[in-house]
Order: structure tokens, then sequence, then C-alpha cells
């Protein structure tokens, strides 16, 4: 690529790398936005407490939320109360209709429930427990007729009553709300109407970017959108449709958003994730494969299959390169026997064989007498593992002779034929065949149940850490 080529395709990548950040930049403010709308309505309360003003009363309406009629008026009247009592006392005839009205307005409180709409009857009972342990009366509505009366408000509690009620009652009063229903039944939701935009922007970079790639790779146009799928999630509208899981899934393509743009570095989360689906795939796909054969294996149990490998017979037992695999088998066991096992068990043989034989003659008298004559104590012994000895090595030689002499091959070769014949004839008679086909397929059931007992104690960072080394193998491989 010659210079100024190079160049020209930096400031390419540079200008894409800058639109990439932008989107992605965008792609955050979506998903922080939905993600408020899902919490408004739980963390109103936060919001409304803690939060400016403004943002309260400029994402109520968003909601269908407005305050509600019954509670705004029982505030407005203890608002109204106060004027009047700093301008004429608690004790004018004034304050008495404002006090009855206050008091009725506590009974269709407690009765209507003006809080149940917002799902806030919990508010409500606890300021009816506030107020009943306030004037240590059982009914709320005795309470409250009690609170709001001029005996109980005098010149002198006054104040403290006042306080207490706008630092125990009204901010619950305040918190209740009315919440308007659509036309669908459900509540109003206007969150459509800022969510729109960013589905219009969205859109339209999906379908110029799949144009484009389109293009590039001399693909179809529709093929393209495959490439893109993830892009897909954020042109679903939820708003309204009482899905919230469609809003999540825009945690998706954000991701991949912000992998790209090189704003955040996911790769090793995404490994992380990676190696724990393909871990517990690897998991899932072991065990079904162990049950699998198994339970294959036992079909062919109770299928008579072990008949069939042994008599090499039925209708389904296929014999391949026509020889009898398991008489040569045995001739190959034999030879391993005789000249590699052998070999290296006969000092361990005449070991055994000389402590079973010394233990069976020390109580002869013979043994003892020729141990009392001198210079004998030990010759019993050494005579013992002589013969042993002498008689191991005429065994082992007997055996090789059998083996190695055409003639004796031949009858040890047709003593196999007899012994493989017998044990055929044992196996199929229908009691023994019965009793090994429960006895093997007992034993494979205990296979299955032992297997996922010890998965279950397995932790699945072992799959990890065999994915981790896969994975480190294959970056070294990747380097040379």
């Amino acid at each position: 690529m010659k210079p100024r080529q190079r160049k020209k395709h930096k400031l390419k990548q540079h200008r894409s790398l800058w639109f990439e950040k932008l989107m992605a930049l965008i792609a955050v403010l979506d998903v922080g936005l939905v993600l408020f709308d899902l919490s408004y309505i739980s963390w109103r309360d936060f919001y409304y407490r803690y939060g400016p003003e403004a943002l309260h009363q400029g994402y109520d309406p968003v909601k269908g939320i407005e305050p509600h009629r019954d509670t705004e008026q029982y505030l407005d009247t203890v608002d109204e109360l106060m004027e009047q009592v700093a301008a004429t006392g608690i004790q004018s005839d004034e304050v008495v209709p404002l006090l009855e009205e206050l008091g009725d307005r506590s009974d269709m409180m407690v009765d209507e429930n003006p809080f149940q709409l917002a799902d806030k009857t919990g508010d409500l009972e606890r300021i009816k427990n506030r107020m009943r342990d306030r004037l240590d009366e059982e009914s709320a509505k005795d309470a409250f007729r009690e609170f709001w009366s001029q005996e109980h408000l005098t010149s002198a509690s006054w104040g403290r009553e006042m306080d207490f009620f706008d630092s125990q009652i009204r901010p619950h009063i305040e918190m209740n709300y009315f919440r308007s229903i659509s036309i669908r039944g459900t509540f109003t939701d206007r969150f459509w109407m800022i969510d729109g935009w960013f589905i219009l922007i969205f859109g339209l970079e999906f379908l110029a970017r799949t144009w484009t790639i389109a293009r590039r790779i001399n693909i179809p146009w529709r093929e393209a959108w495959l490439l893109r799928w993830y892009d897909v999630l954020f042109l679903i509208p939820f708003s309204g449709l009482g899905f919230p899981i469609l809003a999540l899934s825009r945690l998706i393509p954000l991701s991949f958003r912000l992998d790209d743009s090189k704003l955040v570095d996911l790769k090793p989360l995404r490994r992380k994730i990676n190696q724990g689906l393909v871990a517990a795939l690897a998991g899932e796909i072991t065990e079904t494969v162990v049950v699998r054969v198994i339970d294959r294996m036992q079909d062919a149990i109770e299928n008579d299959g072990v008949i069939n490998l042994i008599n090499g017979s039925g209708q389904e037992y296929i014999v391949l390169n026509n020889r009898n695999e398991m008489e040569v088998l045995s001739q190959q066991l034999v030879r391993m026997s005789l000249y590699e096992v052998f070999p290296e068990i006969k000092p361990d043989l005449e070991a055994l064989l000389l402590h079973s034989f010394t233990n069976g003659i020390k109580d002869m008298p013979l043994y003892h007498n020729l141990q009392n004559l001198p210079g004998m104590k030990d010759q019993p012994e050494q005579l013992a593992r002589e013969i042993i000895s002498r008689g191991t090595n005429e065994f082992h030689n007997l055996l090789k002779g059998m083996v190695e002499d055409p003639v004796g091959a031949e009858l040890f070769n047709h003593m196999l034929e007899n012994f493989t014949k017998v044990m055929r004839q044992e196996i199929g008679k229908p009691d023994n065949a019965s009793e090994i086909q429960i006895l093997l397929s007992d034993f494979l059931e205990e296979m299955k149940i032992n297997y996922f007992r010890r998965e279950e104690i397995e932790d699945i960072e072992d799959f990890e850490a065999i994915i981790e080394e896969t994975r480190q193998l294959r970056e070294a491989a990747q380097k040379k």
C-alpha cells in the first residue's frame, strides 16, 4: 500500500472510529433512559425526595402521574387551616369549619383508601399507626377526629402538633398520586415519545450500515441484516407492552457497540461469558453422551448382547475380518502371560509358595527333628526354596514348550477351543444368561448414579480450567 493510500486508509479508520464512539454514546444514553424509565415508578419516592424538583415535575406526565385529587385537597385544607390559625388563632370560630372538614376528609381517606391505585396502601397504614400512637387511640378515625379538634390543638400544643404532622404525616400524603389509564386498559406510559427518536436514529443507521456491508462484501442486503442482528434489539419498542425484558435486551447491542468503539474493553468479560457457556454445554454434553452410551450397553445386554458377543451370533451381530476375536485374544493373553508377565512375578510367586509350604510343614514332627540335628537348622527352608525354584522353572518351561512345540500348540489351541465352547454353552443356559444380564445391567445403572453424583460434587471451574488451558495452547500454537 502506497503512503498516500495508507494515510487515506488511516483517516477513514479514524472517522469510522469516531462514528462508532458517537453511536455508542447515543446507545448509552438510550439504555440509561430505559433503565431510568423502568425504575421510575418503584423509585419515585426517592426521586421525589432527593432529586431536583424539575425531575419529577417533568417526568410524571410521561408516566401519566398527576396529584391525587383527594389527598391534594386534604393537604390544601391543612394549609388553609394553618393560614387561618396564623390570622385569627386556633380558638377562633373561623377555624371550626376547617377542623370539621379535615375530620370528614380523614374518615373518607381511611374508608376509601386513595393510596391503593398508586400501590401505596402501606403508606396509609403507616399514617394510621402513627396517628393512633400519637393520640393513644385504637381507632384511626377517632384518632384523626381528636387530632383535628380545638380541645387538642390548643395554643400551647399547636406548633408541636403541626411539626408532628409536617414531619410524620405530610410526606406520605404528598407521595400519593393518581395515574391515568390508557384506552388499552393499562397505565398511561408515554415513554415511546422519547424512545421513538432513538428508534428512528438506530433504524436509519441500521439501514445505512447493512446497505454498506452488503455492497462491501457483495452479499444480498437482507443477508447483511443477519450480520447486525443484535442492532434489531434497539428497534423493538417496549413502552406499554408490559415486557421489561425487551428493554433489558438492549444491553446486548450496547455491549457490542462499546467494544467496537473501544470505549470499554469487554474482551475479558466476553471471554469469561464464553467460557461459562462452553463449560455448561460441555458438562451437559458429557453427561448426555455418557448416559447414552451406558443406556445402549444396557439395551444390548438386555437383548442377549452378552450371549451374541460370546457366541458371535445373532441377527444384529456383525463379524469383521472373519476371525474369532475371543480365541485370538485368549492366545495373546497366554503368550503375554508366559513371556512377559510370568518372569516378572516369578520371585513373588516363589516367595508366596515358600511361605505356604513352610507354614504347612512346620508343625510336622519330621520338620522339628531335622531342625534339632546339628547343622540342619536352616536346611529344611533352603531345601524348600530349592524345590520351589526348580518347580516354578520347570512349570514355566513346560508351559513355553506347550506353546512353542507345534504338537503342544495344537493341543493347547484345541483345549482353548473346548474351553470357549463349554463356556459358551454355560453362558447360553437360560439361568446363567439371565443372571449375568441382570448383574451387568445393575452394574451399569450404578455407574450412571455414581457418575452423576460425582458430577454434582465437581465444580464447573474444572471445565473452565480445561477451556482456559485449551485457549492458552491455541495462542501458543499461533505464536509459533
